[in-house]
């Protein structure tokens, strides 16, 4: 049993209507054309179907605008699912952590290609990392999740109990190391976890307040919460998932584990939706300069497959990395997967798409037969979505499809 990781476009409102296959969708304005937009709607509702989703909400903006919201199925047994339920974001905050520290070097408190050893003496190979390789993934610190007897069998025995990023990080640098700094590339949620705690160490600040006053007030993101616990506010979107085995509801299982502390978040779609279109999409939250440090596709050829590293790799047009984003094609994506969650965010940001700023949203949960094996790593059905969506919209210049590992 492997553990399902955060790996990891017209106005329209959504009211909630009961009905038919829980369907709801109101129109404010004509923003998309209608037959993209009534294809669109046969998509989600396709997916439903085809996916066996419990729940799935996607969001369409196009220019910074909301275009199209819709939302398919039900929160919990009779409750319509609605724009406003609130849910993990999980790997999408890895985009807020960076944005936060490319802010701060904008301010000149922090310097991201100075060791991180600056601020955390004691970290082994903290001489060589810089605050950049944490945040590009090439600082090389063993991925705590990936550790089968210290993080994977316990997290199973008990996925409510609380990790601290101490116990992360000790795991992490309990493991082998499989390469340098700055050597290779593999994706690590230790490395952010490390990166939190270098930022809080250069500021003398906890990073929950850097969050709200670098991102989370500056966007205006009323509905994006910081939890270290497994709180989530009301309207809840409730998860299923049968990874442990037995079908349950995993909602509270404990998420302490996947950020950095101050930066394990509950959302909702609009504000998951709005904040990555304002950091990656386009000038205006980041200076152009650290926006193109963030998603130019500047590691392309870099990294190489790796013995006892799951997923050291290649970096390529198709799948590179920037500071908490993945580049594939033209477009920038999130697409955290956490306990009965499945999410995934892509923008085809401004300089990029001819006819106006895209970004699409989604969000899913399951039914037991969402997938035909719980034991091994999950399809996104949110992400096939949200991608099968942007070939709709950009038929010229959609993002890659990874291959469907179910059918």
């Amino acid at each position: 049993m492997r553990l399902m990781l955060v790996r990891s476009v017209a106005v329209w409102a959504l009211t909630p209507v009961v009905g038919a296959g829980m369907f709801a969708m109101t129109a404010e304005a004509d923003v998309i054309a209608a037959e993209p937009k009534a294809a669109i709607e046969a998509l989600t509702a396709e997916q439903v179907g085809r996916r066996h989703l419990q729940s799935l909400l996607l969001q369409v903006r196009i220019d910074g605008v909301e275009a199209l919201t819709i939302a398919h199925g039900t929160a919990m047994t009779g409750v319509p699912v609605t724009r406003d339920h609130h849910f993990r974001n999980g790997a999408v905050a890895l985009a807020y952590v960076a944005a936060m520290a490319l802010r701060l070097a904008e301010d000149g408190v922090v310097d991201l290609d100075v060791p991180v050893s600056r601020w955390l003496p004691e970290l082994p190979a903290g001489d060589k990392a810089t605050l950049r390789m944490l945040a590009n993934m090439t600082a090389g610190y063993p991925d705590h999740v990936a550790d089968e007897e210290s993080f994977i069998a316990p997290f199973y025995a008990d996925p409510f109990a609380h990790w601290s990023p101490e116990a992360l990080i000790d795991i992490s640098l309990s493991a082998e190391r499989r390469f340098e700094p700055g050597e290779n590339w593999d994706y690590s949620h230790s490395g952010y976890v490390i990166l939190g705690r270098t930022l809080e160490a250069a500021t003398g600040r906890p990073m929950a307040e850097l969050m709200a006053d670098h991102v989370l007030a500056p966007l205006g993101l009323s509905e994006t919460h910081g939890f270290d616990t497994a709180m989530v506010p009301e309207p809840a979107l409730h998860a299923f998932t049968a990874e442990r085995g037995v079908w349950e509801d995993a909602t509270h299982w404990n998420p302490s584990w996947t950020l950095p502390s101050g930066a394990i978040q509950v959302t909702t779609i609009t504000d998951m939706a709005r904040s990555f279109d304002a950091i990656v999409g386009h000038d205006g939250f980041l200076t152009a300069e650290s926006r193109a440090q963030m998603i130019e596709p500047r590691l392309i050829g870099f990294g190489a497959p790796l013995d006892g590293c799951a997923t050291c790799r290649t970096l390529s047009e198709t799948f590179s990395y920037g500071l908490g984003a993945a580049l594939q094609g033209d477009w920038v994506f999130q697409t955290p997967s956490f306990g009965g969650y499945a999410a995934s965010v892509g923008t085809l940001p401004e300089g990029r798409a001819d006819g106006g700023r895209i970004t699409i949203a989604a969000v899913a949960t399951f039914t037991p037969d969402s997938h035909a094996d719980w034991t091994g790593g999950l399809p996104n059905w949110a992400d096939e979505t949200v991608r099968l969506a942007a070939a709709i919209l950009v038929p010229g210049n959609p993002p890659p499809m990874p291959p469907s590992r179910e059918e």
